[in-house]
């Protein structure tokens, strides 16, 4: 969506938003990964983009919540599968033998094992959706923008073809913690989502701070590498925005009517 369309949607100029520095991957290991947490949390879609600033002010319609909500949810639930191709592509090494555990936890805990314990991530978020209003048939049978299906099939592919620590280097998780503090305020007083209904986001504002501080481990461990991994790394971040970018740009424009969010039937999940 362009800047002029933006500033229609929520009355703001986007022009200065994700100025990115000149080849960051050019400089010193510890300067790099600084620089990629601060750009990372500074300009990904979950700080800046207009969806989530108005949902966070408690002036996004609720219907276009429940337009993004099923749409998120698909995105969701590739997520264990993501994390299982993160992990198998982890070399079988000693030298790598601590790594294996943190991913391994971070994708059981994803998945919900042990299930005596904690429950699958997509599960809590489907109850999200029944505090919005939504149904889980609703929620299982809509049909995906065009956003979604390019969203979920470049996180599958980064986490598939890429080392570990470059798909590592494009997660989420740090930004996630801001934006569930953010908006569980709306949530509660605004849009009346019960509090037994907000478990996904209460749980990800704390989880997710473990999950960030694992990332960024990774990421500190191996950009010593050299530029050439330190500009793998930082593109992975990027196409980690395209993929919340593009996925909600595309509920926007299913809103407005556009005639290219026309939605296809959904794969099986």
């Amino acid at each position: 969506m362009s800047p002029v369309a933006l500033k229609a949607y929520v009355g703001s100029d986007l022009h200065e938003v994700c100025r990115m520095p000149q080849d960051p991957w050019n400089l010193p290991a510890p300067e790099f990964c600084e620089e990629l947490r601060r750009y990372k949390l500074e300009n990904h879609p979950f700080k800046v983009h207009p969806f989530f600033l108005e949902w966070e002010k408690g002036t996004l319609p609720i219907e276009h919540l429940r337009v993004w909500a099923p749409q998120f949810y698909a995105w969701l639930c590739v997520i264990p599968r993501a994390y299982a191709l993160r992990f198998a592509q982890l070399p079988w090494t000693d030298e790598l033998a601590k790594y294996r555990g943190m991913l391994l936890e971070h994708l059981a805990e994803e998945a919900g094992y042990p299930p005596e314990k904690q429950q699958p991530h997509p599960e809590l978020f489907l109850k999200f959706c029944e505090g919005i209003g939504l149904s889980r048939k609703q929620v299982l049978s809509a049909p995906w923008l065009p956003g979604t299906y390019l969203a979920i099939d470049d996180f599958l592919y980064v986490n598939h073809y890429e080392p570990f620590y470059v798909s590592a280097a494009g997660s989420s998780e740090p930004p996630n913690v801001d934006l569930c503090e953010r908006l569980l305020p709306a949530l509660r007083k605004t849009y009346k989502v019960p509090e037994a209904n907000l478990e996904y986001y209460v749980a990800h504002g704390e989880l997710d701070k473990e999950h960030g501080e694992l990332v960024n481990s990774i990421v500190a461990d191996f950009a010593g590498e050299g530029p050439g991994t330190r500009r793998k790394m930082w593109e992975s971040m990027l196409r980690g925005f395209g993929v919340h970018q593009g996925l909600v740009d595309s509920v926007v424009a299913s809103l407005r009517g556009h005639p290219h969010a026309a939605k296809t039937e959904p794969r099986a999940r």
